[in-house]
């Protein structure tokens, strides 16, 4: 007669089977689960803030900011100006608040945008017409932990003619109210510069003051804090950096050129060894409305060569007010920036020691709806003014203007198969004066296409 076979041996395969699913089982804390390769993100709130190590440090420097009682959960405040997985973003579509980022895997999203256009111009009686490949994008970010975030943007201009490093940054979060940024960061001047994706926006050029006056896209390898406050139903928000900085290339052959002032070599070294300070502070309602003061201050010239000084320092200050207003069907914004460059006395009355501009700009959606093949198809009419002014003064003999002004005015429809695709026409005329009192005369029709993926 044969035994029966004992039940005990299973039992350790039983428990090692039941202790591996549970292992790769979704728990309520957030560990990982197994799920599709992509995933769309939406801005949604980050369920990462609930699990019990967040909680931990949550509660750790809580109380070291707040005293006994700890912190608000940031679980407890919602999620506005966008907040997806990766977390908050500082400013309205800022490079964390991309909805077109696509998921890969459990920490990595990858996503970008094309840029290109077809214009007619004619600039003092001449004609012209051409294509032009503009941008093409990458975004790479990454969840590394539930407290660290990176983020990297790559850009090819005009095919391959101009490929830049935009970003590479890592953040390190404690708490809503203070955190660690490092790496190459967009300069927060302005809020074109932080949000300057080229989808967002219903016209095909970047607006003037933010490309001649803050040289945008403005990018510096440096580190400081950015956080959140809510009080109430709104939302304050600051950063602050201390970065390379501008160089002397600003004053260039052509006059003062702040732009020129982006050496290529700026993420390598800072060649007047003083690094420039830069900042935003950031202003968010539960009525549609945002506000933004922000400023940069910094030695551009260079000081010392071959270990003796050479020069005395030399100062640019650049101060800056955005603001955007949602209201229905209407959005507004603009940004104004006031330039002060510290030249040398020597060279004064050939470079510019004042500059200032300003765009603004109303967008009305005059329909989105489902039309043929297109269930979100959305029809926008834009209009914008634009003005700069690179050598603010009159001359002293004849109290006429130094020149150098430039007035744009700029109208477009936009039409949005899907809301990430947006293909405009444009018209702009422009006026503008010379340095030696020379007026002209400019215009455009252009057709643009630009896309998030």
């Amino acid at each position: 007669m044969i035994a029966p076979r004992s039940r005990s041996r299973s039992r350790p395969t039983v428990t090692a089977l039941a202790l591996a699913l549970a292992l790769l089982t979704p728990t309520a804390h957030g560990a990982p689960t197994s799920q599709p390769t992509s995933k769309p993100t939406t801005n949604t709130t980050n369920t990462d803030d609930d699990d019990d190590t967040e909680r931990a440090r949550r509660g750790l420097i809580g109380r070291l900011l707040f005293g006994k009682g700890g912190a608000p959960s940031t679980q407890q405040q919602p999620a506005r100006g966008g907040k997806s997985w990766l977390g908050p973003s500082l400013v309205r579509r800022g490079i964390f608040d991309r909805p077109y980022l696509t998921r890969v895997g459990q920490a990595v999203a990858i996503g970008g945008y094309i840029d290109m256009l077809g214009a007619y111009q004619r600039e003092q009686g001449i004609d012209s017409f051409g294509f032009e490949a503009r941008r093409f994008n990458i975004f790479v970010s990454s969840a590394i932990a539930d407290f660290i975030r990176l983020t990297s943007e790559l850009e090819f201009e005009h095919g391959t003619e101009e490929i830049a490093l935009e970003t590479a940054l890592v953040d390190i979060r404690f708490h809503h109210v203070i955190n660690l940024r490092a790496g190459v960061l967009l300069v927060p001047l302005g809020r074109f510069n932080v949000a300057h994706d080229s989808p967002i926006y219903d016209l095909v050029d970047r607006p003037l003051v933010s490309t001649r006056i803050i040289p945008a896209t403005f990018s510096e390898i440096g580190v400081g804090l950015f956080g959140f406050l809510y009080p109430g139903r709104h939302t304050l928000t600051y950063e602050a950096y201390l970065v390379n900085g501008l160089g002397a290339g600003l004053l260039s052959a052509d006059g003062t050129r702040i732009s020129a002032g982006r050496s290529p070599e700026r993420f390598a070294f800072d060649e007047n060894s003083s690094p420039a300070v830069t900042g935003r502070i950031g202003w968010s309602s539960p009525f549609g409305l945002d506000l933004g003061v922000s400023m940069y201050a910094g030695v551009y010239n260079k000081l010392s060569e071959g270990g003796e000084r050479v020069a005395s320092r030399h100062v640019i200050t650049i101060l800056a007010l955005d603001y955007e207003l949602r209201w229905r069907r209407l959005t507004i914004r603009g940004e104004a920036a006031l330039a002060l460059i510290d030249v040398p006395p020597t060279l004064a009355p050939e470079f510019a020691e004042v500059q200032w501009g300003f765009y603004s700009e109303a967008v009305v959606k005059l329909l989105q709806r489902p039309v043929l093949v297109f269930p979100k198809l959305g029809l926008f009419a834009v209009a914008r003014v634009d003005f700069v002014d690179l050598n603010v003064g009159t001359q002293e003999q004849s109290d006429r203007a130094l020149g150098e002004e430039t007035t744009r005015l700029s109208l477009g429809i936009s039409l949005r198969p899907a809301p990430p695709t947006s293909l405009r026409l444009v018209y702009y005329h422009e006026w503008s004066t010379d340095a030696l009192g020379n007026r002209a005369r400019a215009g455009a029709i252009q057709l643009g296409l630009a896309s998030y993926f």
